[in-house]
């Protein structure tokens, strides 16, 4: 929290250009403050919250984490002696987070039937030990519909976002697919699929690497190894020290993962006329491939089209 307070009057908001502390605000409750304290800071940050999304203002509440209010819940329900439920959380803690995470939304606010404000509550679930089976993450599992799964093992490897896109999940898929096919002008949603299938399949190749190494796979599943690494390393990995890694427009990331499953789909019809592996894992193109992201925005669509012609000349010359 110090560092916060001494990092954010520091930060420009790049919309007005004033300090960010402006416009945020900070409710802070250490460990070492009554229990009472730390057991309504969450309602007292959700009713500033609301109170700004009424005069008109898209508010974003950060809860960081729910894990902290509830052992607070806990210890106040202890000291009534009320009847404990699982892992001696009260009864009522579903219900609690439930009445919480309702909270937020979007809504067309008294007084005036064009001013419209909204609420987005972001809360941090943190389990000891990392155990997302206990109370309370899965009684925020079953309410929230949006779940971000960090995961340390990324972290360690500088990984970041180090969000795991296995375990990570959103139920508005169904809902937004459309949005994303016609804002990124082409079939969003099908490259999504499959670059998720090929992060799955690497998942499940792994197991068998670690076991008897790289040389024992086949010629197919060595490509999907490599290309679920470009996926990762090229795609889901950030920057935030270069401008234009920082904030990818839609149409941009379509191109990348169009870009990237390009060679998936080019050097798969390779492999079937008998080009061998070794070839197509080493081509010069993939180093252009891995910077296409760092292309300025204006430039996207001339790189990509350049980018392309390279890979096929380069496959058709290993085939040779």
């Amino acid at each position: 929290m110090t560092d916060v307070l001494n990092e954010f009057p520091e930060l420009k908001d790049p919309k007005s250009g004033y300090s960010l502390m402006e416009r945020t605000v900070l409710i802070a409750n250490t460990s070492d403050m009554p229990v009472a304290a730390r057991e309504a800071s969450i309602y007292t940050g959700i009713t500033i919250a609301e109170y700004f999304r009424d005069m008109g203002y898209s508010v974003a509440l950060m809860a960081d984490s729910t894990s902290r209010w509830a052992e607070a819940l806990r210890e106040m329900s202890g000291r009534l002696e009320e009847m404990p439920g699982e892992e001696g959380y009260p009864a009522y803690l579903g219900s609690r987070l439930a009445q919480f995470y309702e909270r937020a939304g979007r809504v067309l606010t008294l007084g005036s039937d064009e001013r419209e404000g909204a609420l987005s509550v972001v809360g941090a679930v943190s389990p000891a030990g990392g155990d997302i089976s206990e109370p309370v993450t899965q009684a925020t599992l079953r309410i929230v519909k949006v779940f971000w799964s960090l995961d340390a093992s990324l972290a360690y490897k500088r990984h970041f976002p180090a969000i795991n896109w296995l375990n990570s999940y959103s139920l508005y898929l169904d809902s937004l697919g459309k949005w994303f096919d016609d804002a990124s002008g082409g079939d969003w949603m099908k490259l999504r699929g499959r670059m998720m299938l090929l992060l799955q399949d690497e998942s499940e190749l792994n197991e068998m690497v670690q076991l008897v190494g790289m040389d024992a796979l086949s010629a197919p599943d060595r490509l999907k190894m490599e290309v679920a690494r470009s996926i990762r390393e090229d795609y889901l990995q950030q920057n935030a020290f270069m401008d234009e890694d920082t904030y990818t427009p839609l149409e941009k990331q379509y191109q990348i993962m169009q870009l990237i499953l390009d060679y998936y789909d080019v050097c798969t019809k390779a492999l079937e006329k008998g080009t061998p592996i070794e070839k197509l894992v080493d081509l010069p193109v993939r180093e252009a491939i891995g910077r296409f992201k760092y292309t300025p925005n204006e430039n996207v669509k001339t790189e990509y089209k350049k980018i392309f012609d390279e890979l096929l000349a380069q496959v058709d010359a290993a085939a040779n």
